[in-house]
């Protein structure tokens, strides 16, 4: 059974010294379970422009329970 479900955006910011990616998450943890993906990718959609570093990624995490 499906019980927690986080959403984590993959954020990037050019470039460092060396020329590695600068990689940064958010998450938001406590999405309810019976979210659909469809609607988090509305949700991701409208939060992406307020993110002051450009959008690479977005994962569900979700957790379910064996008992």
């Amino acid at each position: 059974m499906l019980v927690d479900s986080r959403l984590i955006l993959g954020l990037t910011n050019g470039q460092d010294s060396e020329g590695n990616p600068i990689k940064k998450t958010k998450s938001f943890n406590n999405i309810k379970p019976a979210a659909t993906d469809q609607q988090l990718t509305m949700v991701v959609s409208v939060l992406a422009p307020l993110q002051a570093w450009d959008l690479v990624s977005v994962d569900r995490t979700n957790v379910h329970s064996l008992l």
